[in-house]
């Protein structure tokens, strides 16, 4: 394989750890943001209120999907 398909699969691979990070691990991704890990105002146990948390459940799943996207597709036209 090229170096190229190799540093693009990496980069993917890189693309899709950070997304799942933001989507799944969120208290990781926070810290990273400087953000509390829950809200100040509410100290409930269910953070789901938070509109931080649903954009990092979007930007992450979008960011792993385009990451897996991008090295899956330029693995398979190099293999093909």
């Amino acid at each position: 394989m090229p170096a190229s398909v190799v540093i693009v699969d990496l980069f993917g691979l890189l693309l899709a750890v950070i997304g799942f990070t933001m989507a799944f691990r969120q208290h990781v991704a926070r810290r990273l943001l400087g953000r509390p890990l829950r809200p100040a105002t509410r100290r409930s146990a269910d953070d789901d209120e938070d509109p931080l948390t649903y954009v990092l459940r979007i930007a992450g799943v979008m960011v792993m999907v385009f990451g897996v996207v991008i090295a899956g597709m330029v693995t398979l036209i190099h293999l093909r």
